[in-house]
């Protein structure tokens, strides 16, 4: 009896690769634990106050740009801050560096 036996090619089998560093990596957690703390900063202070709530949506209805990037900015957030928004919600897209970036999404309509 004769068996052939097929090999399947696959080029991780073939290459190599240079070790494994986690500086990079561990950089990159860190600078994203202050986004997520950045983030943090943005939704506390939105919820702490009924009338910051309505001001932010009621610019983003008026597409008053300005006024929304005021509003934002006056949470207290550090990092980059580019906000988005529909009649169905707001993006909030906090960025660092070249390596991480934040993007919260959060419903206010149908």
């Amino acid at each position: 009896m004769f068996y052939q036996v097929y090999y399947q090619f696959h080029p991780a089998y073939y290459r190599q690769f240079p070790p494994v560093d986690t500086s990079k990596f561990e950089q990159s957690l860190q600078t994203f634990k202050t986004l997520l703390e950045q983030g943090k900063v943005v939704v506390n202070s939105l919820v702490s106050s009924q009338d910051k709530m309505f001001q932010l949506m009621d610019a983003a209805q008026k597409s008053d740009d300005e006024e929304v990037d005021r509003i934002i900015r006056e949470t207290g957030v550090q990092t980059i801050a580019e906000t988005s928004y529909t009649p169905s919600g707001v993006t909030f897209t906090l960025r660092a560096d070249e390596c991480c970036t934040l993007k919260m999404y959060i419903a206010w309509g149908r």
